[in-house]
C-alpha cells in the first residue's frame, strides 16, 4: 500500500494502525504525514511505519443544514466560521481554541470549545495573563453538562446567538448581472468611508487576516449600509451587517443580503445573530436562511477590560 504523501494532507482518512496484539483506527483530516485531526478537534499523531491500511474516505455532499451528525456540522462549520475572523494571537489546547486579539469583539477573545472535556482552569490562566475576561463559547445543545459545570464554577451567561444557513443557488457570475436597483460597490478590503460607518477603524487589522469582500450601498451618493462576507471554503459567513439609522425601515437590509450573498459567489451561507434580535432573525427567515444551531458566550466577570465588546 502507497504511504501517506505531502498530497494526502487535508484529506478525510481512516487509518487502521497496528497496536501490540491488535489493531486500533484512526479517522479525521490528515494536517501532516504523521497526524490527524479527529472530529474533537484532538491532534492525534502516528508513526508511518505502524500502519496496517489506510483509505481515503470519500466526503458526502453537504447542503448548509444537512449530510452529517449534527455535532459534526456543528463542529465542523464553527472551524470555517472562526477561520473568518481571526485573531491576533491563537492557541489550541485539546479541542479548545483560545483566541484573543486587542480587547475587541467576543469573538476574538473567546475559546472556541470543540468538545466536552473541560480546560476551563486553562483558560482561565491563558485569559487573565493577557489581562483579558475568562469567556468562551460552546454549544448547549451538545455540550449540555459542560454548560452546567461552568455555570457552577461562576462563568456567567453572556449572550446567546443563533448561527442561521442557507443554500445559495449561484444563478449570477456577479453583481453586474443581478441588476440592482441600487448604487454598491464591492472590494476585497474595507474603505475609510466603510470602516467609519460604524467606527469600525479598529477592526480593520482583524478583518483583513482572512479573505472577504466588503459591500458598501449608497443612495444619492451617501453611504447608508454596509456588510462583510468573509470567505471560506465553500462558505461565505455574513458580518458586519449595518444599516444607518435614518434608512432603517426601507429595505436596506434585505438589499445587503441580496448583494453579499452574490458577490460572494460562494454555494452555502451562514451568519450569526443575537436571539433578542427578533425583528432580524425575521428579515433573515424572510430571505431563506434557518436556524442551525446556537452557541452561548459565558464569561467570568472580573475587573479588568470592562471595555471588551461583543462585536459579533
Amino acid at each position: 500500500m502507497a504511504e501517506i504523501s505531502d498530497n494526502d494532507i487535508g484529506k478525510r482518512v481512516t487509518v487502521r494502525l497496528r497496536d501490540g496484539a491488535g489493531f486500533r483506527d484512526l479517522v479525521g483530516h490528515l494536517e501532516s504525514r504523521n497526524s490527524i485531526r479527529n472530529r474533537h478537534g484532538e491532534l492525534l499523531n502516528f508513526d508511518q511505519a505502524e500502519i496496517h491500511l489506510w483509505k481515503v474516505i470519500e466526503e458526502v455532499a453537504r447542503t448548509a443544514s444537512g449530510g452529517a451528525p449534527l455535532s459534526i456540522r456543528i463542529y465542523d462549520l464553527e472551524r470555517i466560521m472562526a477561520a473568518t475572523w481571526l485573531p491576533r494571537e491563537s492557541e489550541e489546547l485539546g479541542g479548545w481554541v483560545f483566541r484573543a486579539d486587542i480587547g475587541i469583539t467576543k469573538r476574538a477573545n473567546s475559546a472556541l470549545v470543540l468538545n466536552n472535556h473541560n480546560h476551563s482552569d486553562e483558560l482561565i490562566s491563558w485569559y487573565r495573563e493577557r489581562n483579558l475576561n475568562p469567556t468562551l463559547v460552546l454549544f448547549p445543545e451538545i455540550q449540555g453538562e459542560l454548560d452546567e459545570v461552568l455555570e457552577t464554577k461562576g462563568f456567567k451567561k453572556y449572550l446567546d446567538v443563533s448561527v442561521m444557513v442557507k443554500d445559495f443557488e449561484i444563478q449570477h457570475s456577479n453583481l453586474k448581472d443581478a441588476n440592482f436597483d441600487f448604487d454598491y460597490s464591492v472590494s476585497d478590503e474595507p474603505s475609510e468611508s466603510w470602516l467609519a460607518l460604524q467606527d469600525d477603524q479598529k477592526l480593520k487589522p482583524l478583518m483583513m487576516r482572512s479573505p472577504a469582500k466588503y459591500l458598501s450601498i449608497f443612495d444619492r451618493g451617501e453611504l447608508v449600509a454596509v456588510g462583510r462576507a468573509g470567505l471560506n471554503q465553500d462558505w461565505a459567513v455574513l458580518s458586519r451587517l449595518y444599516v444607518r439609522p435614518d434608512h432603517r425601515g426601507l429595505g436596506f437590509g434585505r438589499k445587503i443580503l441580496s448583494a453579499l450573498e452574490i458577490s460572494a459567489n460562494k454555494p452555502k451561507v451562514a451568519l450569526q445573530v443575537s436571539q433578542d434580535n427578533q425583528i432580524a432573525i425575521q428579515l433573515y427567515e424572510k430571505a431563506g436562511y434557518q436556524t442551525h444551531h446556537f452557541f452561548r458566550i459565558r464569561e467570568l466577570p472580573q475587573q479588568i477590560n470592562l471595555a471588551q465588546n461583543c462585536d459579533c
